[in-house]
């Protein structure tokens, strides 16, 4: 207190009170000498203290009366430092509170028997319910029905096997709200030992919106999957960009038709299922070869199969020899197709290839096609109709644009309808060089491993 006990000794004990207690503390003296009404004698209880400097304090004042001397007896202890250790503990709750309550995760406290005894702010913006409407009630109330009428059993059974299978992981739960509607949500429950007993502390997150995006997203890709399935990247790339009409004109490109020879007569026999059936074998070992080599298909039209190099400003002399090679290799997937013994005996083609300029565009505002006019167009298809079963015939442009490594034969002059006469070729055969045949296995390689990488995941789906 300050004072000294020369200073104390003979002084009213009013003298450690604060002022307004020490005004009124002799009234209270006499009031219990005169009734015997004991409030204070034989309790303890906290009061404030005041000291010689004035200042006060918190302290804990117990009172003992001893009837034969007449005297009373009063015992204080400080308080100061635990008032100041109970404020920090204080501070820090309150703290932690506000901590919880602006986790954007709402958070659930629930005892052994599933009764919730704590949430933050987020859980009642989430679910609908008030802080006082969860209190006391079972977790179940958020869960839909089917979950909710066994949850009670998993908690005991849980309590029985202390086998974890929820406890310690994230899994993703359907919640439900005070509404009565549902959402999906990630769950994620740690179990805390608390003073001898167990609590379970549940958090959970919507993921309503991360669910919607990705959503967005396999479907935004799925949709560019198909737009580059169906168009060339570039072309692609240009109309995600700007939807209006996509029309260039294009200097140097090599064109490829092929058309099954005698496919009227054939299909007339033929069931509708086996004609898709046998178009489709044939024409996906095409498409197979046309990532090979990176070409462009076209469209099929019937038994008509159309493919053509990249259109591109450049000067397109590798365009030319791609569509060569392809053309080479189409008789060699053919071959095989025959191997296969076709239910409706074997297979022949023609095939035509024309190269110059070509006008090309995406028509239409369903079902992209990504087409082309033009003379070499036109020169290309009459190549594949005035050519012989089994041969690739070419305009005299593209042997001189094909490269030397290519082996042409005269067939002569023919009378092309919309032409007139002109000099036509049979494309024999190719020399590649080692370099050219490492590339072509590099990429048959790599379109192997992409064809068991779907194979793998379409058996995944399965």
């Amino acid at each position: 207190f300050g004072w000294t006990k020369e200073e104390f000794i003979g002084q009213n004990i009013n003298m450690i009170m604060p002022p307004a207690i020490g005004e009124v503390h002799d009234g209270f003296m006499k009031n219990y000498l005169k009734t015997g009404l004991k409030k204070m004698i034989g309790t303890l209880r906290e009061v404030t203290a005041r000291r010689k400097d004035g200042t006060t304090f918190p302290c804990r004042l117990g009172l003992s009366e001893t009837k034969e001397s007449g005297m009373f007896c009063g015992f204080i202890h400080d308080l100061t430092d635990e008032k100041a250790a109970e404020a920090e503990i204080l501070a820090k709750k309150r703290l932690a509170e506000k901590i919880i309550d602006a986790a954007f995760d709402s958070l659930f406290v629930i005892n052994e028997r599933g009764i919730i005894e704590m949430v933050n702010a987020t859980s009642t913006t989430v679910f609908g319910w008030t802080t006082e409407e969860f209190i006391g009630q079972n977790i179940s109330m958020i869960m839909p029905s089917d979950h909710a009428e066994n949850h009670n059993s998993y908690l005991e059974r849980y309590m029985k096997t202390r086998f974890k299978k929820m406890i310690g992981k994230e899994r993703e739960v359907e919640a439900r709200r005070k509404d009565g509607s549902t959402f999906p949500c990630m769950l994620g429950i740690s179990e805390v030992e608390n003073g001898g007993s167990t609590q379970y502390v549940g958090f959970i997150r919507d993921v309503t919106m991360q669910k919607s995006l990705l959503l967005a997203q396999a479907e935004r890709e799925a949709s560019d999957s198909l737009l580059y399935n169906i168009l060339p990247e570039h072309i692609a790339n240009r109309l995600k960009e700007d939807p209006s009409h996509i029309a260039d004109l294009y200097s140097n490109t090599t064109i490829l038709f092929a058309d099954i020879v005698g496919f009227t007569d054939r299909t007339s026999m033929m069931s509708p299922h086996d004609v898709v059936v046998m178009l489709n074998d044939v024409f996906s070992r095409f498409d197979y070869l046309v990532d090979i080599y990176e070409l462009n298909k076209v469209k099929t039209i019937g038994d008509c199969y159309m493919v053509t190099s990249i259109p591109s400003d450049e000067l397109e002399h590798d365009g030319c020899a791609r569509v060569c090679r392809f053309a080479l290799d189409m008789f060699k997937a053919v071959r095989a197709f025959n191997n296969t013994g076709p239910r409706h005996g074997q297979i022949n083609f023609r095939i035509g290839i024309a190269t110059g300029q070509v006008v090309a565009g995406v028509v239409g505002t369903k079902r992209f096609l990504f087409d082309m006019w033009g003379d070499a167009v036109n020169v290309a298809a009459r190549m594949e109709q005035s050519g012989l079963a089994g041969q690739i015939q070419v305009s005299k442009e593209v042997v001189e644009k094909a490269g030397s490594e290519f082996t042409f034969e005269l067939r002569g002059t023919l009378n092309i309808k919309g032409k007139g006469p002109m000099e036509v070729f049979i494309l024999k055969s190719a020399q590649e060089p080692a370099a050219r045949h490492s590339e072509i296995d590099r990429r048959k390689s790599s379109s192997s491993r992409a064809l068991r990488a779907c194979s793998m995941i379409d058996n995944f789906r399965d």
